[in-house]
């Protein structure tokens, strides 16, 4: 009789679960998200080249993957590129970002020249992420690409 009573309580959980909105969203975040992307880079630009980025540090924070969900507003990150054999000193560089609420964003690290050891962190493309603004029912601003 006792399995029978806990598989009811457990329908019931599951039940309460599909019907509550506040379930929806992402773990830990109470309200709009937004997201940052490494790992990514686009293909070879007019205006110079991209290198793969790392995030080791989002607002004092290591992520555990290259895409992480964050509150929106203002980030503090420190971003690498991965370890080469011909790499010398120093790879990590600072960046702050204003994050809006349900944009997803991407960082590489921009270079004049292929061959250049020199990058900035930059943010080369922001988009929308869809399934934020339904919920909380925010207008979808234009996507910027660079």
């Amino acid at each position: 009789m006792s399995k029978l009573i806990r598989f009811s309580a457990l329908i019931a959980a599951l039940a309460t679960c599909a019907v509550n909105p506040a379930s929806a969203g992402v773990a830990g975040i109470d309200g709009p998200w937004s997201v940052l992307v490494a790992g990514a880079t686009p293909a070879k630009t007019t205006d110079g080249y991209y290198v793969l980025l790392i995030v080791s540090s989002l607002d004092g924070t290591t992520p555990t993957s290259g895409t992480t969900a964050v509150k929106p507003g203002k980030k503090q990150i420190v971003v690498d590129t991965p370890a080469t054999a011909g790499s010398r000193g120093p790879t990590h560089k600072r960046m702050e970002l204003d994050m809006a609420p349900c944009m997803r964003y991407f960082v590489a690290g921009k270079k004049s020249a292929e061959a250049s050891l020199r990058w900035a962190p930059e943010v080369f493309k922001v988009e929308p992420i869809g399934e934020c603004l339904a919920e909380f029912k925010i207008a979808a601003p234009a996507a910027e690409a660079k």
